[in-house]
């Protein structure tokens, strides 16, 4: 069967297969969630280990635009350290200036699976 990727479900929903029930990722999917889920996740937010997550807030946001080529650095540097991630297609991401903040667009990542995931 001919993929071109698979497509993580947008906005941390959770997924369902056909008959309603819990959907569970595997392979490409799940690690396409997990780079998903490492970017999503800032530092100093779990409270067992405050050095886990990225420190968006030191980092890029609410810096001004030019910061944004630090942002696309980290998050270049998080989908690389990924289990399961070979390597970056490509990235897609721009400042919001309305919330000074940096948004990843889209997001193909090579996975030990030979199928690229793609995060949206």
């Amino acid at each position: 069967m001919d993929r071109i990727g698979i497509a993580i479900i947008p906005y941390n929903d959770i997924g369902l297969d056909e008959t309603g029930n819990l959907a569970m990722a595997r392979n490409t999917q799940a690690i396409g969630q997990h780079v998903r889920q490492r970017l999503s996740f800032y530092k100093g937010e779990w409270f067992l280990d405050a050095d886990v997550g990225v420190d968006w807030f030191g980092l890029a946001l609410g810096q001004r635009p030019a910061r944004l080529d630090i942002a696309e650095a980290v998050i270049k540097k998080v989908i690389l350290q990924t289990p399961g991630v070979t390597g970056i297609v490509e990235i897609r991401s721009d400042f919001d200036r309305m919330t000074r903040g940096v948004a990843v667009r889209k997001c193909v990542v090579e996975t030990e699976y030979d199928d690229p995931a793609i995060i949206y």
